[in-house]
């Protein structure tokens, strides 16, 4: 476990500590119907109002922007990817880069590689590559606005939720006795809603914001770095250009290194005479 979770994990148990230190039992933060109002809200407006393959993305999205390590990861394996389709393209022509794309895992580069493989010209290519930019940026947007109308419409779920319950309140004035739980008990509706917005969609909102804006980066980069390729650049240029010259660098001493051992051929074990 990182620090940052278990920042958060520290900062939920004295959150929850802070309210039952208060004299708030768990029989009173947890109530059945007010959980069915609100979650039954959200999976509602969620039906209604968005597409099911956004939901799905938005699910994935969610995942990966927890997973910051592979991300980091995968920026590295995208610069090696830049640098290596470079390298077939200038030294071997079109369909040696037609057979490396197979192997690169971002789509963005790998559709910008097959069109330059196609023989796009550079007007065409920066066109194409500015489309998909837009559609690929329209639909982070898109994940963005599902958690921003979550986290607007939960507090106001909660509320429905208390109306509800003050309802079955007013019906229990006669009874004095119980008035006091039950009104407890409507006001939780709200404290799920302002929880779930809050502590959940807001911050998960902002993180996919940011993965979104890196994203867009990490495309604008690589269309630079399409257009250097269909030029024919020299790969050390082209990593100059994306600011990852020690990538270049470890991945031309691995070469020399294997180059230098096949030469060499299989060590032969000697044998001793007595």
């Amino acid at each position: 476990m990182n620090i940052k979770s278990l920042s958060a994990a520290l900062g939920l148990i004295i959150f929850l500590g802070y309210g039952f230190l208060n004299g708030l039992e768990l029989g009173q933060l947890l109530n059945l119907q007010s959980l069915i109002i609100v979650f039954g809200g959200i999976g509602l407006v969620l039906w209604l109002g968005f597409p099911q393959e956004e939901i799905s993305c938005t699910l994935k999205s969610v995942s990966r922007a927890f997973r910051r390590k592979q991300h980091e990861a995968g920026n590295c394996t995208l610069m090696r990817d830049v640098l290596r389709l470079a390298r077939a393209y200038r030294m071997h022509g079109p369909m040696a880069l037609e057979k490396a794309v197979k192997n690169v895992s971002n789509d963005f580069l790998r559709f910008g590689a097959m069109l330059v493989a196609e023989g796009y010209g550079r007007m065409d290519l920066y066109a194409a590559l500015e489309r998909e930019h837009r559609i690929k940026s329209s639909k982070d947007m898109a994940q963005i606005r599902i958690l921003r109308t979550l986290a607007r419409l939960s507090p106001a779920l909660g509320m429905a939720g208390t109306v509800i319950s003050l309802m079955k309140v007013m019906q229990e004035l006669g009874d004095m006795d119980s008035i006091g739980g039950s009104l407890g008990l409507a006001l939780s509706s709200t404290l799920y809603g302002i929880m779930l917005a809050n502590l959940l969609f807001l911050p998960v909102m902002l993180k996919l914001e940011r993965m979104a804006e890196e994203k867009s980066a990490s495309r604008i980069m690589l269309t630079e770095a399409i257009m250097a390729l269909q030029q024919g650049e020299h790969p050390l240029r082209i990593a100059e250009r994306l600011n990852s010259f020690d990538i270049y660098c470890r991945i031309r001493a691995g070469e020399k290194t294997m180059k230098s051992q096949s030469e060499k051929g299989p060590s032969v074990p000697q044998v001793q005479t007595g």
